[in-house]
């Protein structure tokens, strides 16, 4: 092969290389990371529904497989298990967490709303105004935001929790629980919610109070994940966002790509889809809001030893500060 050969071979390998590289820059060709998310069948799921189901998260180079728990309690555990490298959760257990010294990271707030949580409770049952709670069974899952959220609705009602029967109930087990009459009431989420309106009928009291509790839908990972793999947490939030932005553009077509993943009738489904605002952010309401359970925790452990640690240490905010930096509003952050 003589000079002239050499140097146009050279050249043509150097020219594909160059064009592999920018298209890996783009997401279309990029070296594929393997990513198990926990995932809670619940609407407020959506971005990461539709992030699997659009493409967004091999776009951005990640080959994602999504594990559905019961619960954002349980996913969480997948987490700090190792059985997942990211997982959704309520505050409530990202709380319980921090309590317990487990070295986890919120990354980014999904979605929140101060409708999601309620009590449905049976008419039958004397039940038609909150003191009619008293002396009642109320199905509650223990270290979710449904315990929560009971405890802020009796308190602002003037009524204390050994005022009413609490009965753990599983969240898989909700529906049946005050279906078949083991309860008379239960304090619970969305979709559960929404199945026991259609299901009671007439029969179905709804006791809220917007104003009381706002729930935050959160993606957590260990610190040791998020410290060795920065850059997969920045095209995990990436591809997020774009899904935020498709839900904006094509609700219809996001709300049958939820349904289809969390088992929901589409027209109940569009029933609650208002309820939620999809906004990836890191607001300084979570770790008000965190503090202020981790306390209601501390006083609910008669004799406890634990103190409020500063929630703060459980952010990573540098992937979102990446991706879009107003997004981030936490002190300190």
């Amino acid at each position: 092969m003589n000079k002239t050969m050499t140097v146009l071979l050279i050249a043509v390998v150097l020219s594909v290389n160059i064009g592999c590289n920018r298209k890996g820059e783009h997401g279309s060709t990029k070296q594929q990371e393997t990513v198990i998310i926990a995932v809670s069948p619940q609407p407020v799921s959506a971005p990461l529904y539709v992030a699997f189901e659009k493409g967004f998260f091999e776009r951005e180079g990640l080959r994602v497989t999504l594990q559905s728990y019961t619960s954002g309690k349980d996913a969480l555990n997948a987490v700090i298990g190792g059985k997942a490298h990211l997982g959704t959760a309520a505050e409530t257990p990202v709380m319980i967490a921090g309590l317990k010294g487990e070295k986890i990271y919120v990354i980014a707030t999904l979605a929140e709303s101060d409708k999601y949580m309620r009590i449905i409770a049976r008419k039958d049952r004397g039940i038609s105004i909150p003191a009619d709670l008293k002396g009642k069974k109320i199905g509650v899952s223990p270290g979710t935001n449904g315990e929560f959220f009971l405890h802020a609705y009796l308190t602002v009602n003037h009524l204390a929790k050994k005022d009413v029967q609490a009965v753990d109930v599983l969240p898989k087990d909700m529906v049946d629980a005050l279906v078949t009459g083991k309860v008379d009431a239960v304090s619970t989420w969305v979709p559960h919610t929404t199945t026991l309106q259609h299901k009671l009928g007439s029969n179905a009291l709804i006791i809220d109070d917007h104003g009381i509790y706002v729930m935050t839908w959160n993606v957590a990972a260990t610190q040791d994940f998020v410290k060795s793999h920065p850059a997969q947490i920045e095209n995990f939030l990436r591809a997020v966002l774009r899904a935020n932005k498709f839900i904006k553009e094509r609700p219809d077509e996001a709300r049958a790509i939820t349904a289809k993943h969390i088992g929901m009738d589409m027209p109940m489904l569009s029933e609650t889809w208002d309820l939620y605002g999809f906004n990836t952010v890191l607001n300084q309401s979570l770790i008000l809001s965190l503090e202020d359970q981790a306390r209601w925790m501390i006083k609910k452990e008669a004799g406890s030893a634990r103190r409020t640690p500063n929630f703060v240490d459980f952010v990573y905010a540098d992937g979102l500060k990446t991706v879009q930096p107003e997004a981030v509003r936490i002190s300190g952050k």
